[in-house]
């Protein structure tokens, strides 16, 4: 079995026997009937859940070679190209907005769709089931507050963190949490929008 197979039965595992404990402590007044059998089962535990961890760590270094083996065959977008696109998108954007190209869909609201598209995909992409964000009312904190650590940073930033979790991981949440492919699944205008619509929630200018 590959490490992710072994992942999922361990884990699997790991809850049976946390049930099965649970169950029978609270049938028995008299558990663990011995300081041995405690201790016993407690090293049960933790060979278990190291293990866990072990082929969690293995199954997430298969995924990026995996990844890094599609990138050098050509079949997915290194992050570097991603934010090459994002750039580019987001250079054409500025030179629209000065006047230096004509903007497609001129017209009264123009910004304000541009902003609305991206409030819905920061909704359809579920950011707000892990973020908080005050601006869409989320108060998720499986992942960082938005609100707080995107303070003082650049649009340039949210745009690599979105594209690029792994890069740089804030203080207290662990990695591999956040999907690693919206640079795949995020057209460059997407992309471009919904980073456009966080930096305006969080008060960042450029």
């Amino acid at each position: 079995m590959d490490a992710e197979t072994l992942f999922y039965v361990l884990g699997i595992a790991l809850t049976a026997m946390a049930i099965v404990i649970s169950f029978v402590g609270i049938r028995l007044e008299s558990f663990p009937p011995s300081r041995p059998v405690m201790l016993a089962g407690v090293g049960v535990f933790a060979v278990v859940i190291g293990a866990t961890v072990v082929f969690a760590w293995e199954g997430a270094e298969d995924e990026q070679e995996h990844r890094n083996e599609l990138i050098a065959a050509g079949e997915e977008l290194s992050p570097a190209e991603v934010m090459a696109e994002f750039q580019a998108a987001a250079d054409e954007g500025t030179a629209e907005a000065e006047g230096e190209a004509p903007a497609e869909g001129d017209g009264p609201g123009g910004g304000e769709t541009a902003a609305a598209d991206g409030a819905a995909l920061f909704d359809e992409q579920g950011c707000g089931s892990c973020h908080a964000l005050e601006a869409a009312g989320s108060t998720a904190t499986v992942g960082p507050d938005l609100d707080a650590t995107l303070s003082g940073q650049d649009v340039a930033f949210i745009g690599e963190a979105i594209v690029d979790p792994e890069a740089e991981i804030a203080e207290g949440f662990p990695g591999g949490i956040m999907p690693s492919n919206f640079g795949e699944t995020l057209t460059p205008e997407q992309l471009e929008a919904l980073v456009q619509y966080i930096a305006d929630s969080v008060g960042i200018k450029g």
